[in-house]
């Protein structure tokens, strides 16, 4: 066990005794009045994350909701000139909720035709997506914070600053409790028939090209008041480190896969043996950081790669992730939903 590690763990121990001489912490503070703003970099950092992470979010939701409306009324311009009346009334319908950036699927849908349908559930996968891959980066976003707040602590009881040090402990264990996420006219709500549409019918009964808009043992017990599973990090959805699975996990882990001009070697490797057909190396428009996480209970460098899909009503970026062991890719999936890549 590293030195840090030991002095944290043994800190933490001594400063729950403490924890009696010094009123507990009753919320989370916007902003700890107890930290200097050299300190507070880490929390302004995270704030500057989700707002990034919501501004894309929305912008990728703009572009879906546009091209999928659009598709919708040139369905509707057919309707027309065959007088259709209920199919036009069901993609009026359908137009309206889109352009008002509600996700819900309306029971009038039924009533469109097939292809529209068919398009309806690309687009309810789009959507299901997407929340996740906002949802992943926010999780992101926390781990990576509180794994710099932790760092901090450690440094604050190294310099005898025991009783700020407690504070920051209380304040990790309020950070690492996500609010409840509010509703957002992004976000996919219930249908009008009282149904979820999260997660959306399977694909695999699509008999058209689908295409998302970017990713067995029981997972180890998580450190005390972080639960993944609140920011959609549950089952075998590849989640990022804490700050203790960071020390326990870095001799496990080696090198990071070798990056060339082209990529990453293994990556390349693996799309050329094609062990994934949706990506191939011509259609590859960036690659992301390899980072160290963790899948299924135990420690795997990733690594993501961005490439365009069509679908019925347009083409979109899609975001894709290797999960890394050794010299292979075991398996290729959506970043933030976690589904297999076909």
């Amino acid at each position: 066990m590293k030195l840090g590690s030991y002095l944290l763990i043994v800190t933490n121990l001594f400063l729950i005794l403490m924890g009696q001489l010094f009123s507990a912490i009753e919320a989370q503070p916007e902003i700890p009045n107890f930290l200097s703003a050299e300190q507070l970099e880490p929390l302004k950092k995270y704030e500057t994350a989700l707002k990034a992470n919501e501004e894309k979010h929305i912008g990728y939701m703009s572009k879906l909701n546009d091209k999928y409306s659009g598709a919708l009324g040139v369905a509707k311009e057919r309707m027309v000139k065959i007088g259709a009346v209920r199919a036009i009334n069901a993609l009026e319908a359908e137009i309206i909720r889109i352009k008002a950036n509600d996700t819900r699927r309306s029971k009038d849908i039924e009533a469109a035709p097939d292809y529209v349908r068919k398009m309806r559930s690309q687009y309810d996968q789009f959507v299901f997506r997407v929340n996740n891959l906002k949802r992943s980066r926010d999780g992101e976003a926390l781990y990576a914070t509180d794994r710099s707040l932790a760092e901090l602590q450690l440094e604050l009881t190294k310099s005898d600053q025991l009783e700020t040090a407690l504070k920051l402990r209380q304040y990790r264990e309020e950070f690492k409790r996500p609010p409840q996420p509010k509703k957002s006219s992004q976000a996919n709500k219930e249908d009008d028939n009282n149904e979820e549409i999260n997660p959306p019918e399977n694909p695999e009964s699509i008999d058209v090209p689908f295409d998302p808009p970017e990713p067995e043992p029981e997972p180890e017990p998580e450190p005390v008041a972080f639960s993944p599973a609140e920011y959609g990090f549950s089952g075998d959805i590849v989640r990022p480190m804490t700050s203790e699975e960071m020390d326990k996990y870095e001799s496990q882990l080696g090198s990071p896969p070798v990056r060339t001009a082209r990529g990453y070697s293994v990556m390349i490797a693996s799309i050329q043996r094609k062990e994934v057909t949706e990506i191939t190396l011509g259609k590859i428009k960036g690659w992301g950081l390899a980072r160290p996480q963790i899948w299924k209970g135990k420690p795997y460098w990733t690594a993501t790669v961005t490439y365009p899909t069509t679908s019925l009503f347009g083409t979109f970026d899609t975001e894709g992730m290797a999960i890394i062991s050794g010299n292979r890719v075991l398996e290729w999936r959506y970043t933030g939903s976690g589904e297999e890549i076909p």
